[in-house]
């Protein structure tokens, strides 16, 4: 009988001394801030050289940190891109291709989540003894509960934003509306609360602090705004917003609808950008004026990190889903309002700037960076030996030490539905899925970074064409997953750009499929 009682007590004594040594481990690890924007081009951004926009805030984050020059989002639309961000896979991975419709949602289980089959990375810095929160925008699943590995949980009814004002939150078990405040100052407050509450506390954290703006498209940012950073911007000449023609594309489409008795969403937008928003000068000063508003909230966060003493032991990262059109080309809004999608940079390049404690301060990479190395980077920041099963992605911490640079990749790659992109140091391709869709495209991007010159036919480029070509093919065929693979017969989730040109590309039997999966947890 002693002999059991030493046993057990041995027993209890090396359990305790792993939990012991899990605690100490965990302590030792970093605090994470992942503070992503919605809708924010790079070149929107003092620090990314905008002349126009003030963002005093992230441009000083930059001088602390490491800022990329060459990040890019995988998608143009911010329900794949959030998918990206959260598992490193791709959208012919994780399945979402466009965007969630809000109507949808009451057709699934209030507890649905578009990413919930795969690892994730509030799940695997949980499993490693992280605290996580979530705060902000969700929009890739239902809002109800904390969802992929979250503990904390702040986010709003909708995944698309009609209005910045008078939202109606999910504060973890709590909902109530917010009125008379900006939604995005509401989770900048937030956020500080939760890091002055995390003070004196010896578990590290993983924040994603997701700001609704500036967001960029209708009707939010059609006509005057109403926050207090407008009036700066009304009569502001705002050099930087390009006043181009519209683009053809867009008339054309307009000119195909008239007399549909029921316009498509898309063709909504249309109407919305080319009659308020396109030339607006209201318009315009609004976008201005959101994205120093989002940049006031990045103030209000940082200030908090620095007063509640943990601003030395956090890695703060800084980035934005995708970016969006704002005249480049006689283009507005998303890649997918054109016909087919588009992919120049303007709507791709999102900002990157990571701030790492110890590391190079001011310093600038040129590197071709995808979406998909940001997760990986982040497991590595925190000490983490676990891949993201299947993900193209590599890390980057390296690179935000002094000494260290260097090529990542050879190449990035992109996709918007029926348009895929590959980046090179030198060269922009994209691949349409078939003539039907639409021509290929080729831009050099050291002669051409405007992307106004496509090169695709030219007979001097075939063999560039041919190689990029054969490149794109060989890194779908490893990654993708056949189940959400639109170029082979997949489908996709949520809702699709032109799902009538797959159904007839594939046959009748084609269809959407937003499929209801076993959680990531539930078959390890």
């Amino acid at each position: 009988m002693r002999y059991g009682v030493v046993a057990a007590c041995l027993v209890l004594l090396l359990v305790g001394t792993v939990a012991a040594n899990a605690a100490e481990a965990a302590r030792d690890k970093p605090n994470i801030l992942l503070i992503v924007a919605d809708n924010q081009s790079a070149g929107l951004l003092g620090s990314y050289g905008n002349p126009d926009i003030l963002t005093p805030n992230i441009d000083q984050l930059a001088t602390q940190g490491t800022r990329f020059t060459r990040a890019f989002a995988a998608n143009g639309m911010c329900s794949p891109t959030r998918a990206t961000l959260l598992t490193g896979l791709m959208p012919d991975q994780h399945g979402l291709h466009d965007w969630l419709n809000d109507a949808q949602m009451t057709t699934l289980p209030p507890d649905w989540s578009a990413v919930s089959e795969f690892r994730t990375i509030p799940y695997t810095l949980k499993e490693n003894g992280y605290s996580t929160a979530m705060i902000g925008k969700w929009h890739i699943g239902q809002p109800w509960k904390p969802q992929l590995g979250y503990d904390y949980w702040v986010t709003f009814e909708h995944g698309h934003t009609l209005d910045f004002w008078d939202k109606n939150i999910i504060d973890n078990d709590r909902q109530y509306r917010v009125t008379g405040q900006h939604v995005d100052d509401f989770l900048g407050k937030k956020a500080a609360a939760y890091l002055r509450d995390h003070a004196n506390t010896d578990k590290p954290f993983f924040m994603e602090l997701s700001f609704s703006g500036p967001y960029m498209n209708p009707p939010t940012n059609m006509g005057p705004a109403r926050n207090k950073f407008y009036s700066y911007y009304e009569k502001q000449p705002l050099t930087s917003f390009p006043r181009e023609a519209i683009s053809q594309n867009y008339i054309d489409q307009i000119l195909d609808s008239a007399g549909d008795e029921k316009l498509s969403f898309l063709d909504r937008i249309l109407r919305v950008v080319l009659s308020k928003m396109a030339g607006s000068q209201q318009t315009i000063a609004n976008m201005a004026s959101q994205n120093t508003h989002v940049d006031a909230n990045v103030g209000r966060v940082l200030d908090a990190l620095g007063e509640s003493g943990l601003q030395d032991h956090t890695i703060v990262i800084y980035t934005s889903d995708q970016g969006v059109y704002y005249g480049q080309h006689g283009l507005w809004t998303h890649t997918i309002l054109s016909e087919p999608s588009t992919l120049h940079e303007t709507a791709l390049h999102v900002p990157l700037i990571v701030r790492k404690p110890g590391a190079a301060k001011g310093k600038v990479v040129d590197a071709l960076i995808g979406q998909y190395d940001i997760p990986v980077t982040i497991l590595a920041l925190a000490g983490i030996q676990q891949d993201l099963p299947a993900s193209p992605g590599k890390s980057f911490e390296d690179m935000l030490d002094n000494g260290h640079g260097g090529a990542l990749h050879d190449a990035i790659f992109y996709e918007q539905t029926e348009t895929r992109g590959i980046r090179t140091d030198r060269f922009a391709y994209w691949k349409r899925m078939d003539a039907e869709f639409g021509d290929d495209r080729l831009y050099d991007m050291n002669r051409d970074p405007d992307q106004t010159q496509d090169l695709a036919k030219e007979a001097d480029y075939q063999d560039v064409v041919s190689d990029l070509s054969q490149r794109m093919d060989a890194f779908y065929k490893e990654y993708s997953n056949p189940a959400y693979d639109l170029w082979h017969g997949g489908t996709a989730k949520g809702t699709l750009s032109y799902p009538d040109k797959f159904k007839a590309r594939f046959g009748r039997d084609w269809h959407l499929e937003t499929r209801t999966v076993a959680p990531f947890a539930d078959h390890q």
